[in-house]
């Protein structure tokens, strides 16, 4: 059976994305779909390989009830892409790296749809785009940005459930 796979992506792998990909493995369980749906993340740059979550994102997520499982940090590569259904950016500057990826090898990466996590928000105005979309970066912040962040992820969920069941159909 093929799986529908979803990779989350930030910049380091430590932070947004993991959080991003506890919070909707979590719901992909939750709905009995996880035979047929995996869920990944991974980051733009290298600065982090191998590097565990970040101490304050573990910590947000288990105050909003997810698990924080062992994560070592990891960079996507464009050979990689091709494995993803669906290619969650946190920002518009991930996006535009992953969409650079996926053009530049367009015979690898055919089927890889590439969109933003904000765009799946319904908290979000009518008609957002680009940087409006962005889940902002929390590590330069306190615990209650992390909580944010966590709160921001969450709220995406079930358009996202709603998007890939779409896709499974």
């Amino acid at each position: 059976m093929n799986r529908f796979r979803v990779l989350t992506v930030c910049t380091a792998n430590v932070c947004r994305s993991p959080a991003a990909a506890a919070v909707l493995a979590a719901a992909v369980d939750e709905a009995g779909l996880s035979d047929s749906v995996e869920v990944g993340s991974a980051g733009t740059t290298w600065e982090a390989e191998g590097m565990p979550m970040d101490d304050r994102t573990a910590a947000a997520l288990q105050r909003a009830g997810h698990r924080a499982d062992l994560h070592a940090a990891r960079t996507v590569h464009v050979n990689e892409l091709a494995q993803w259904d669906l290619v969650l950016a946190m920002t518009l500057n991930h996006r535009e790296t992953l969409q650079r990826q996926v053009e530049a090898a367009p015979e690898l990466c055919a089927g890889t749809e590439v969109r933003m996590w904000g765009a799946f928000d319904p908290a979000m105005p009518e008609g957002a785009t680009g940087s409006d979309l962005d889940v902002p970066d929390p590590w330069y912040e306190d615990d209650p940005a992390f909580d944010e962040m966590v709160a921001r992820l969450e709220r995406a969920v079930p358009s996202l459930l709603d998007a890939i069941r779409s896709r499974l159909d």
